[in-house]
């Protein structure tokens, strides 16, 4: 009986450490969905000669479906924000930057990027940021331009010492995909009035952190 115990005790602490592991991999494309909420941001700064301006949307959905163990050949989606989503700490200048003589939010009520292709040199495993480049379409002010830019994705399966966390909103294993680039203004046809030129630059620094979430993920495995 002692020894029986014994076996019996080891076989549950092999399944307590393995069922996270398991529970992490998957085969083939798995699709993660982009929720809004505050989770993910895309943010924003205009560095004019005479002031800064920061901004961000929180408002971000989309989805992506990507192959963990092939990345590079399997990852597609696209994310977008609405316009009027986007926030600058200005009551009066985010009603500006929404009318017609800017981002004309009532005309081009999103902004998305569409994923085209992604160099991800190895795969995706439970925790490990990998880095490459993605290229995609980004529309703004309803003009598309091709973006290519450098990209960090990590792989965070859902594990034990999560369940807490399940009140905020994390009950699936998770893609996070952070990126940065430039954009100009006038390339979107949006132009700068002369007597702003001082405060808002042409250049728009992008900065872009998602999360997303597996798509019909089981409940993560309790830890006993």
């Amino acid at each position: 009986m002692k020894y029986l115990n014994r076996a019996s005790a080891a076989m549950a602490a092999i399944c307590f450490f393995a069922a996270p592991a398991a529970y992490a991999q998957a085969a083939g494309p798995q699709t993660f969905e982009v929720r809004p909420g505050g989770m993910s941001r895309v943010t924003f700064t205009s560095d004019a000669p005479l002031e800064t301006i920061d901004g961000v949307s929180t408002d971000t959905q989309g989805s992506f479906t990507v192959d963990l163990a092939h990345p590079g050949t399997g990852l597609t989606g696209s994310l977008h924000i609405t316009t009027a989503s986007l926030r600058t700490g200005s009551d009066m200048r985010d009603e500006h930057l929404r009318s017609g003589n800017w981002l004309d939010a009532a005309h081009n009520p999103d902004i998305t990027f569409t994923l085209v292709s992604a160099r991800l040199p190895t795969a995706l495993t439970p925790n490990t940021p990998v880095t490459g480049t993605l290229q995609g379409d980004l529309t703004v002010h309803g003009v598309r331009h091709r973006v290519t830019t450098p990209v960090t994705v990590r792989y965070v399966p859902l594990a034990p010492d999560m369940a807490s966390m399940a009140q905020f909103g994390v009950n699936a294993n998770m893609i996070r995909i952070q990126t940065a680039f430039h954009i100009n203004l006038s390339d979107y046809n949006v132009s700068i009035m002369a007597p702003l030129r001082l405060k808002v630059s042409n250049d728009i620094a992008i900065r872009v952190d998602v999360t997303a979430f597996q798509q019909s993920t089981p409940t993560a495995p309790a830890a006993h």
